[in-house]
């Protein structure tokens, strides 16, 4: 079996074949493609410039798209012009398309929901927020992800498409959020356990990580004949949730160090039949 090898006179064919109008149209069709490409990225940008909070980044991608665009559809037309059929250069660009579309969905709807975000700025970098399952500081919004700083120090790379589609909280809308730690102690008396409350708010009073007025209510959970549990609630600045959560368990156990007491701020579930234990 022999395969016959390419003959440079049917190339030469080819081109002595087309009329030279066809080909001037055709460099034509490339050349404007190029140009009407670069005036509309051009336009584009200075387009997007006006959107308020919109990114460089995403306004540059955009004009990026708009450009290529316009010269792929210069060359495809130039195809046309020297000979090739008009029907397969369709379906090939379909096909492409289409191919393009299902490889890209996510990149594109991430793309899309970043648009949305980084246009109407539900939150900025800085901000605490709560999304899904993670909570913290945001620290970066680029088009393909939100960065979040969690309080426990993990840094979650949460998709945009998923930001939108699910509820979030921007907790720094908020001037102070509340938090409580749980107090469970044994006391001998009414006025034992009065002088416990004071001076845990006492404790609490010279908290400066505690916000409006720096004071904390002690709520009374759960009385017992010789222990009681107590909540105390206080309000602090979104992003310094555990640090001030560790400041108001120290001092509260400084306020309490005398007696048989736990303190903590982990939320746990009491059992069914309370132990003896405190």
């Amino acid at each position: 079996m022999s395969i016959a090898a390419p003959d440079a006179s049917d190339a030469a064919g080819f081109f002595a074949g087309l009329d030279p109008w066809d080909v001037a149209f055709a460099v034509l069709s490339v050349v404007l493609g190029i140009m009407f490409g670069v005036l509309a990225k051009r336009g584009t940008t200075a387009l997007l410039e006006r959107v308020p909070n919109l990114s460089p980044t995403v306004a540059k991608r955009v004009a990026t798209t708009v450009r290529l665009t316009l010269i792929l559809l210069g060359v495809g037309i130039a195809l046309t012009f020297l000979g090739a059929p008009i029907q397969p250069v369709i379906a090939l660009a379909i096909v492409l398309a289409v191919i393009a579309v299902l490889a890209l969905r996510g990149i594109a709807e991430n793309y899309a929901a970043g648009l949305v975000i980084q246009t109407r700025r539900p939150f900025v970098r800085g901000d605490a927020v709560r999304i899904g399952d993670y909570e913290g500081v945001v620290t970066e919004i680029s088009g393909r992800s939100v960065t979040v700083r969690q309080f426990d120090g993990a840094v979650a790379h949460i998709p945009n498409a998923i930001v939108l589609s699910n509820p979030f909280l921007n907790q720094s809308e908020r001037t102070a959020l509340r938090s409580e730690v749980e107090v469970r102690l044994r006391y001998r008396d009414r006025d034992d356990l009065d002088a416990a409350v004071s001076d845990i708010r006492a404790a609490c009073s010279g908290l400066d990580e505690i916000v409006d007025g720096r004071h904390a209510e002690v709520l009374f959970v759960a009385i017992e004949p010789d222990r009681a549990t107590l909540s105390v609630r206080y309000r602090h600045h979104p992003t310094h949730k555990g640090a001030t959560s560790s400041q108001v368990v120290s001092a509260v156990y400084g306020a309490v160090s005398g007696r048989e007491a736990v303190v903590t701020s982990a939320r746990v579930d009491p059992p069914l039949t309370p132990p003896s234990a405190v």
